[in-house]
């Protein structure tokens, strides 16, 4: 009988996986949501813990990370083959991002218009980061803006990316920001909206990846009822929040949906894509790098 081999996967792994990859993965774990191929139950809080968990055909896996207060944000991604074989583990910080990153871009790519290309960051932390550069590896972009409260920080984030071949500059203000693009990201923790809805010009996609909670939310209410489509990669886990999602009630869309029947927008039409994470996704993706 032979010895199975499990694989351990690190950051240092993760960081030369292509980007474009990445959302090609996430594409298809998005499409076999619709399809209800993948299973993606709402996030378990548990015991400091965070868990979610995912399936679909013969890969099976579970996400884990803590949420106490500590310098450390590491995760640990497990994955069985259909044998009941533990397959491998990716650890470390990066994967989480990544996907992220790669969710809100297939999102911006189905969603955005075909010839936006002036990114809009209000955010200077890892989200932000990844999301610029995955974007970057399937859209060209013309023009990158970078601002967050810390002007250190949003200067770094900018220098970072021109050293990775963006043209992008720090900003002076959110509302600068807002005015000269057509695809924006908020990438915060902020509990209190970060922008103004009239600050969003017409034609423009968003991308939220902070908090959406009913009484902590990055963006205004207000956006969602001048945006023609709200869509979300989960309702599942947007219906899930605890304290209520600050668009119940309203419409929302899951982006499966458009990936199956395609969108239909007008050159002025603003589209706003609720970032929640669906559950399942960092199991292919990390199925994918073993």
């Amino acid at each position: 009988m032979g010895i199975s081999v499990m694989k351990i996967l690190t950051d240092t792994e993760v960081q030369l996986f292509p980007r474009a990859r990445a959302v090609e993965i996430i594409r298809g774990a998005v499409l076999a949501a619709e399809r209800g191929d993948l299973t993606s139950p709402a996030r378990l809080h548990t015991a400091d813990m965070t868990f979610t968990a995912g399936s679909a055909a013969d890969i099976f896996g579970f996400r884990a990370y803590h949420t106490r207060d500590t310098a450390f944000d590491e995760q640990v991604i497990v994955i069985w083959d259909s044998s009941g074989r533990v397959a491998g583990v990716v650890i470390g910080t990066e994967l989480g991002p990544l996907r992220t990153s790669a969710l809100g871009v297939l999102a911006t790519q189905v969603l955005a218009r075909p010839d936006a290309s002036r990114l809009g960051l209000i955010g200077s932390g890892v989200q932000a980061r990844q999301h610029a550069l995955t974007l970057a590896s399937v859209r060209e972009l013309t023009q990158v803006l970078v601002y967050s409260r810390q002007a250190a920080n949003r200067e770094t984030l900018a220098a970072e990316l021109r050293d990775a071949g963006l043209p992008a500059q720090a900003a002076h203000s959110a509302e600068e920001v807002c005015a000269a693009s057509d695809l924006l990201t908020l990438a915060t923790t902020s509990n209190v909206p970060v922008i103004h809805s009239e600050w969003v010009q017409p034609g423009s996609h968003v991308c939220t990846l902070g908090p959406k909670e009913e009484h902590r939310h990055e963006f205004p209410p207000e956006l969602a009822r001048r945006a023609t489509q709200v869509v979300t990669d989960s309702l599942n886990q947007l219906q899930g929040y605890p304290g209520n999602h600050v668009l119940a009630g309203e419409a929302v869309t899951p982006l499966g949906a458009y990936l199956t029947g395609g969108v239909t927008r007008q050159p002025d039409d603003i589209t706003l894509f609720l970032s929640v994470g669906l559950a399942g996704t960092e199991v292919l993706l990390a199925q994918a790098l073993l």
